[in-house]
């Protein structure tokens, strides 16, 4: 058997419902445990910051994750890095946002 890479979105792929009522199927975890006891390699890749995000990868039994739109790495529930935004494009980026109007 050849070790396959799968790479899974929490919202909208594993979590399904509206936000805020979002849950994650049983069937969901019971495929992502197959594909771990066949020796595969699964990962949850998210925008989402690692603090958002780490309790889902806990959850599902994740060990890996891209996080923080692929600025964070975990691989075995260790964060091996995470690469802040640029502090001053996010400035830029909100008093831009403020001076077209929107929120």
């Amino acid at each position: 058997m050849n070790k396959k890479f799968f790479f899974f979105d929490i919202d909208g792929t594993l979590a399904v419902g509206t936000p805020g009522r979002q849950y994650i199927p049983e069937s969901t975890k019971k495929a992502i445990l197959m594909l771990k006891e066949q020796g595969h390699f699964v990962a949850i890749a998210t925008g989402r910051s690692y603090a958002m995000a780490v309790d889902h990868m806990k959850e599902l039994g994740f060990e890996n994750m891209v996080s923080d739109g692929g600025n964070g790495i975990t691989i075995n529930n260790e964060l091996i890095t995470i690469k802040p935004l640029d502090y001053q494009k996010c400035i830029d980026l909100i008093d831009e946002c403020k001076e077209k109007g929107f929120i």
